[in-house]
């Protein structure tokens, strides 16, 4: 294969002259073609390399701040927030490893998903008072419709492909309000938000789209 080092586009004909700008082209070797093909195994130990470090440097933290507590004795323990945080932090870049190709979406959904429960735990730590259940959470999913609105428009080709995350965002609220019957959420107010700011994005995504919204819902649900 030759290169015309003018116009930068690769040649397949065996020619001296570039068709393009009539320059002369370089001529390229097929030894020379394969060393152009970036090592994808150096990009893998590269990030397992990073991940180990990270690992590391996780575990001497999380253990420097249980031997902290420990010997200033305090009333709480305030270590297991900051494990936690290293924990989130480590499994969420454990999955973006193992993960490279997956959607940003998705990651997205892990990313909310594990720093929620992260927050539940410091609350827990802290007394367990249900402020990240009553206030803290249901504002996260709020954020999280928003976002998925911005999103929408952003993607504005494949917009119904997040018909699905809407209906998720649906089903988490409702799970918040589900609690409040059960006096897990003490104040459900902000559920209550969640739940119809939810419901309200996805009527109008629905009714706004139209056939394409319809026929996305059932392709994914299978609906004949």
């Amino acid at each position: 294969m030759n290169k015309c080092l003018h116009c930068g586009v690769n040649i397949l004909d065996q020619t001296d002259v570039c068709p393009l700008c009539q320059c002369v082209v370089e001529q390229e070797n097929d030894s020379e073609a394969k060393e152009r093909y970036p090592d994808i195994r150096l990009k893998g130990r590269r990030l397992e390399l990073v991940s180990r470090i990270a690992l590391f440097l996780a575990i001497v933290l999380g253990a420097l701040a249980v031997i902290m507590n420990y010997v200033m004795d305090s009333d709480m323990w305030w270590s297991v927030i900051v494990v936690g945080a290293l924990a989130y932090l480590m499994l969420f870049l454990f999955y973006i490893i193992a993960n490279e190709h997956a959607g940003y979406r998705s990651k997205v959904m892990i990313g909310v998903a594990c720093g929620v429960a992260d927050l539940v735990v410091i609350d827990y730590v802290l007394g367990f008072r249900h402020w990240s259940l009553d206030y803290v959470i249901p504002t996260v999913f709020i954020i999280m419709d928003v976002m998925i609105i911005a999103a929408m428009f952003i993607n504005i080709r494949s917009w119904q492909s997040y018909l699905l995350f809407q209906i998720c965002m649906i089903l988490c609220s409702g799970v918040c309000v589900l609690l409040s019957l059960f006096d897990v959420v003490r104040h459900p107010v902000m559920s209550y938000v969640a739940l119809g700011f939810s419901s309200v994005m996805f009527l109008a995504t629905f009714i706004i789209g139209g056939r394409r919204a319809r026929n996305e819902l059932k392709r994914r649900f299978h609906v004949m």
